[in-house]
């Protein structure tokens, strides 16, 4: 606001208009310039050529009444504070009036001085706030515009990339078969390193896959087809995959379901998805000779299956990033790309329930989420 104020008074009765400058007047405090108008259209036009820093406006006018006033001024100065002008009888239409646009009202023959030099710099101020937020709702808008946009492109180079890399992938694994069944038996060495080829190419189309997990997550495009489905056969499946990873480091790896589990609603691919991640994360984590436990219950109107292990748990500092893409801790930096309990969290909550991670150092580290009931 600059030192001397610039107001367009809008009144068509001279002695209101004479009124509201002695007003002014009292008001020691601001110094003004004040352009008087007694039609809306001489008004309008004034503001088209130097628009004021506020405008006093009677809202019975010679050329326009009641809302029609204040309507046609923010339309031909969106930016300018009014403060409307009414009398007693027409408090109810100011109120309207506000709740329009306008900043204030005031009711004439009732103002002294200094209220009146408040309401205007008051409105003022207000103006000035609400073109503020209405800037920085803009670049919110823009912005997040341009993150969708950019999103959406990344999704599409990366399923581009992903079906590229999925088909050179399969070329591999073929080749890899016809060298397997072509060579003769006792080519012991060759075989170790087209079992080794296998391998690696499977370890890059879970990674392939996890990438575009990420991304059906993130954008809530994450594919899934719940039906009823008995979590206790999940876990057994899952425990016979892990089987043998599990013999080589000498650990007990047991279930415990309860024997009041009924169904879940779930995706049962998705589902052993999650538990094959966290199993699998629980044996490389346990040392050697250590123990994993899953369990499944019925509980609070939900199934909760929980995965724990006798590892060297999570450092209390560590526990909230667990689940963040890409997240590792420093010791595991190496141990995969970081996406696997993402994954699991986005899956969990793609079903309506809830994951978790408990932990202590030295005393191992519980993972759990819930399912639905079927």
């Amino acid at each position: 606001m600059s030192e001397t104020v610039r107001i367009l008074l809008v009144e068509d009765n001279p002695g209101d208009a004479r009124l509201l400058r002695e007003t002014l007047r009292e008001a020691h405090s601001l110094s003004f310039d004040l352009v008087h108008a007694s039609r809306l259209s001489e008004a309008l036009e004034l503001v088209a050529t130097e628009a004021p820093e506020v405008v006093l406006l009677d809202l019975s006018l010679p050329d326009a009444h009641g809302m029609e006033t204040v309507g046609r001024m923010l339309d031909a100065a969106p930016e300018v504070p009014i403060i409307v002008l009414t009398g007693l009888a027409d408090e109810r239409v100011a109120v309207q009036a506000v709740q329009s646009g306008a900043q204030d009202y005031l009711v004439k023959g009732t103002v002294e001085g200094g209220t009146l030099a408040r309401a205007i710099r008051y409105a003022i101020e207000r103006k000035r706030l609400e073109g503020e937020r209405a800037r920085l709702l803009r670049n919110e808008q823009e912005a997040r515009a341009a993150a969708e946009a950019a999103v959406m492109a990344r999704d599409e180079v990366l399923r581009i990339v992903a079906h590229d890399i999925g088909n050179s992938l399969s070329a591999v694994k073929i080749h890899a078969r016809v060298l397997e069944r072509t060579l003769p038996a006792d080519e012991v060495d060759a075989r170790s390193r087209i079992e080794s080829i296998r391998h690696l190419t499977q370890q890059m189309d879970r990674l392939r896959q996890d990438l575009l997990d990420v991304a059906a997550i993130e954008a809530g495009r994450l594919s899934f087809e719940p039906a009823e489905l008995d979590v206790g056969e999940v876990v057994d499946d899952v425990l016979a995959g892990v089987a043998g990873m599990a013999g080589e480091k000498e650990m007990e790896v047991s279930a415990s379901i309860g024997a009041d589990l009924t169904a879940a609603w779930a995706d049962r691919e998705r589902i052993h998805q999650v538990l094959s991640n966290l199993v699998g994360n629980a044996i490389k984590f346990t040392p050697q000779g250590g123990r994993v436990l899953v369990t499944a219950v019925a509980e609070d109107g939900e199934i909760r299956v929980s995965v724990a292990d006798t590892g060297p748990g999570i450092p209390p500092e560590h526990l909230p990033h667990v689940f963040d893409r890409f997240w590792q801790a420093r010791s595991t930096r190496r141990a995969g790309a970081g996406l696997g309990l993402a994954i699991a969290r986005g899956i969990v909550e793609a079903h309506g329930g809830e994951i978790g991670v408990e932990s202590e150092p030295g005393r191992g580290t519980t993972f759990h989420f819930t399912l639905p009931l079927a």
